[in-house]
């Protein structure tokens, strides 16, 4: 299975979309957690942004190959 995204005769991989996807989902859910006591005391935040990503990365590769969108 072929998981490239053809834009225009330009091959996107499909592990870029997956991982601008993920960019995005941890967009959202970091403001989330801004709200959170917990997360504020947390001595080292931007580890903890990174850590979201390639969760969700992860967990939206991992979905995907449940599926058998992503091979």
């Amino acid at each position: 299975m072929v998981n490239d995204l053809n834009v225009g005769g330009v091959f996107i991989p499909g592990l870029l979309i997956v991982a601008l996807v993920a960019l995005a989902c941890t967009l959202l859910v970091i403001p989330l957690f801004s709200f959170s006591r917990f997360y504020r005391r947390l001595p080292f935040r931007p580890l903890i942004d990174v850590a979201t990503y390639v969760i969700s990365f992860f967990l939206l590769a991992q979905g995907l190959n449940v599926l058998g969108l992503f091979a």
